[in-house]
């Protein structure tokens, strides 16, 4: 028994292990990229969203690099303890700066939704007003199909405004949803904060993180976006954070919380299916090690809540428009767009995904044909003139080296609730492209080389110090299978805006335990 129990264990930790490997390595290489050169959406032509691909003051950077460690083992032979200050007056702290700002910035900005989002937010006014008419036809671009026999799931996020709209009226302007994205940004702070608590035990990592978040300055800003980016991944954090309680305390009801908030974070934005499978998979890997047979059950729970309702929220406007809605593009279509060139980046959105359905006539076997041909044929062109390698670095380079993950940019280039002919405050002009655009560019490409440094760390000292165990390997997994994810299919900058966040716990662990390491003193004083 003691033999299959080992047995069972070493396995868990084989898998565990390859998987963390696997991201350090990954980290480590955007840790040099970050350091050689930034990605930036072209300042001459915002609305164009066109990587350039800048070379950075390397010797800038590396100092920088030097000076952070420095400073910080200052602090140590001053005596100072980052664990003796109070966690909650921290936490307080960043939810008063994070409101604040964010508040400040979307009445500020007062941005009108454009694109997908525009689509979703009138969709969602006019079913309020009982008028269906967007599910029976739509522009020329679309074949004048309906946009959502194309994209189905985005009517998760329309049920959501649908319901806003008719509360407060469908006369609201978008601020309406921009302030449920604050409000979700400070629970995704509050659940990392809490996560980091659970998984590290030590007071130090948890109030860094807490520091760590309330200067992270991208999310507060995309706060603009009327999008179920934000809102999808407040409810998948505290999914995963009453998993870990499952986990630890095997109590059902943290696993009933868990199933039923990550069905509405799946719900809202439908990409969160990767941290659901991130959690299914450290869920296997719990009842592997650990016999807990039940997790099989929150398993199969998670992924039919998820899926059910979501085609729950499908069937319901299919029947109140009268319009079947059995059509959607396909993951491989997504393949080719990612494969594809793109005006902004390599692989980078460029419709290809929509236009194959569309040029298809809505036949989707048809559709997947032209897709497989397609994606065979940019593979031999790639590999034949040897830039298989090269697409792919830049196609990976360019949305995690672009440091704003478009956060900014994603206002910038939408019309504003401003009386024709008057100007945007001066504020605002000089965060889009006067002095504070230089100032955010420069913390934001500092932020960000420090996170992936320390989080490839955090990665190596997981395993190291013994912290690495299922609990420790959600978020990870959630975090290299979306790098994996947006190198194969549709990429952009701004979808991986939410995996950044994720990695600032554990970038924060790399952090105390590198400091540990390089100074004796900092054993007792991050403890």
């Amino acid at each position: 028994m003691d033999k299959t129990l080992n047995a069972r264990t070493k396995t868990v930790q084989i898998c565990s292990c390859i998987a963390i490997y696997l991201i350090a390595v990954l980290f480590a290489l955007l840790s040099v990229a970050s350091i050689l050169q930034t990605c930036r959406i072209d300042p001459a032509n915002p609305y164009a969203e066109i990587v350039n691909f800048d070379k950075d003051l390397v010797l800038t950077n590396i100092a920088l690099i030097g000076l952070t460690i420095l400073g910080a083992l200052v602090a140590l032979r001053k005596n100072f303890s980052i664990s003796k200050l109070n966690t909650k007056f921290i936490v307080g702290v960043m939810l008063l700066v994070t409101t604040i700002l964010s508040l400040v910035w979307i009445t500020l900005v007062k941005s009108i939704a454009s694109g997908d989002a525009m689509i979703l937010l009138n969709t969602a006014r006019d079913a309020a007003k009982n008028n269906y008419q967007s599910f029976h036809t739509s522009w020329e671009y679309y074949g004048n199909h309906s946009y959502y026999l194309f994209y189905p799931f985005q009517l998760g996020y329309v049920f959501f405004a649908e319901i806003l709209y008719r509360i407060f009226g469908t006369g609201s302007s978008d601020i309406l949803f921009q302030i449920p994205n604050v409000i979700a940004l400070d629970c995704i702070y509050v659940g990392l904060v809490m996560i980091t608590k659970k998984l590290f035990d030590r007071k130090s990592v948890t109030n860094i993180t807490a520091i760590a978040l309330t200067i992270c300055f991208q999310p507060m800003f995309m706060t603009t976006f009327t999008y179920g980016l934000i809102l999808g991944l407040a409810f998948s954090v505290w999914s995963v954070y009453f998993v870990i309680r499952y986990m630890r305390e095997n109590k059902i009801k943290f696993a009933v919380f868990a199933v039923l908030l990550m069905a509405v974070s799946v719900l809202l934005k439908y990409n969160n299916m990767i941290l659901m499978a991130a959690v299914c998979i450290a869920l296997l890997l719990h009842v592997i090690g650990k016999k807990r047979f039940l997790a099989l059950a929150v398993i199969a729970a998670m992924i039919l809540c998820s899926v059910g309702l979501q085609k729950l929220v499908i069937y319901s406007y299919s029947a109140r428009s009268g319009v079947e809605l059995n059509t959607q593009v396909s993951q491989k279509m997504y393949a080719y767009m990612g494969i594809c060139e793109s005006g902004m980046a390599p692989g980078w959105y460029n419709g290809k995904a929509m236009e194959t359905m569309r040029d298809a006539n809505m036949d989707v076997e048809k559709a997947n044909k032209v897709a497989s041909e397609g994606i065979k044929q940019r593979f031999d062109t790639l590999t034949k003139n040897n830039q298989f390698v090269e697409f792919y670095k830049q196609k990976l380079i360019s949305q995690y080296n672009e440091p704003s993950f478009e956060s900014i940019w994603i206002s910038q280039v939408r019309k504003h609730d401003y009386p024709e002919g008057e100007q945007l405050p001066k504020l605002v002009d000089s965060v889009y492209s006067g002095g504070l655009s230089k100032v955010f560019d420069n913390w934001f490409n500092y932020y960000v080389m420090m996170t992936y440094i320390f989080f490839t760390a955090g990665m190596i000292w997981l395993i190291f110090r013994k912290k690495l165990n299922t609990e420790s390997l959600i978020l990870p997994v959630a975090i290299l299978g979306g790098a994996l994810y947006h190198l194969i299919f549709e990429g952009k900058s701004q979808y991986i805006l939410p995996y950044f966040i994720l990695l600032i716990p554990f970038a924060v662990y790399g952090f105390v335990e590198s400091m540990r390491a390089l100074h004796k003193k900092s054993k007792v004083l991050f403890e």
